[in-house]
């Protein structure tokens, strides 16, 4: 796993697709781009388990139902639907392995950007935003097309001869996935200043000062707009309001440190900026029904 450091010097350990690729057994996996086949690919890295990642994933549910939590917004999807989460999001995946298949596209920026197509094909960077998710439905006839695209770069990276030409054909047949699933995003009804709205703006802040700053006034004052019609917009949207987004932030990010079982609880509650141990254990447990080390131990439980 990939590490990045706090203001304490502590390591938070990121789900990389490196692990990923480790971790479902693939063998010389292309650090840049993997495919995940929920049917036949091991999911004990990250089911029912809060991550961040600096990957982009692209899922196509095929079947079954699938509940996702990215950046504190809940998702459900169902058969013939696809969702794009961006790099740096929290993300938490959760299905019934009998009933649910979905096969996911996992690449790196660097990887889209090579691919050629966000000069020539620009509008195809606006689904690809950064800071939220984006899901839409697809026909059926479509949703063949594309796993069978899918399929067809499965087979390209397991080849061992001719490698350069193997892999400007996977970027080009990627290119292609985009492409077709582009207009499904231009025919979204949003609001044209979608990124600047108050909900995108709300969560961006909150990334970026929760450990410091976990009063709704804080936000409400940053937005120019009142506490009360803060909540209420964000309850109307969402189902949740602006108190209920601050306390989820803090209980994912305590989830993604205890994820790093090197990392003693105090530190975790000095990161959290905490008044001290007992003071996190007891927040912890009421927001998430158990303590943070028998939480870490169910985690850790999961993969013996």
């Amino acid at each position: 796993m990939a590490t990045r450091k706090s203001n304490l010097d502590l390591e938070v350990k990121d789900l990389e697709l490196s692990e990923i690729g480790e971790n479902i057994g693939l063998q010389a996996t292309p650090s840049d781009l993997i495919i995940y086949d929920s049917s036949k690919d091991s999911s004990e890295a990250f089911w029912n388990r809060a991550f961040r990642s600096e990957h982009f994933s692209m899922v196509f549910l095929i079947n079954g139902t699938l509940s996702l939590k990215v950046n504190l917004l809940d998702y459900a999807l169902d058969a013939n639907s696809v969702i794009i989460i961006p790099p740096s999001s929290i993300r938490q995946l959760t299905w019934d392995f009998e009933d649910t298949k979905f096969i996911s596209l996992l690449f790196t920026p660097e990887f889209l950007k090579s691919s050629g197509i966000l000069g020539k094909y620009f509008n195809v960077a606006n689904f690809l935003r950064q800071g939220l998710s984006t899901h839409r439905k697809i026909n059926e006839e479509d949703q063949v097309l594309l796993l069978d695209l899918i399929e067809i770069i499965a087979k390209l990276q397991v080849r061992t001869d001719d490698k350069d030409l193997h892999f400007e054909m996977i970027k080009n047949i990627f290119k292609s996935i985009l492409i077709k699933v582009k207009p499904y995003y231009d025919e979204m009804e949003t609001d044209p200043d979608y990124s600047n709205t108050i909900i995108y703006r709300f969560i961006k802040l909150l990334s970026e000062f929760y450990l410091s700053n976990r009063e709704v006034t804080f936000y409400s004052e940053k937005l120019s707009i009142n506490e009360k019609y803060l909540s209420q917009l964000l309850k109307k949207k969402t189902g949740k309001t602006a108190r209920q987004f601050i306390t989820e932030m803090v209980v994912l990010e305590a989830k993604v440190l205890l994820d790093n079982r090197s990392l003693p609880v105090k530190y975790i509650s000095d990161h959290l900026n905490f008044e001290n141990q007992f003071h996190f254990s007891r927040f912890f447990k009421q927001y998430s029904g158990m303590s943070p080390s028998n939480y870490r131990k169910q985690v850790f439980d999961m993969e013996v």
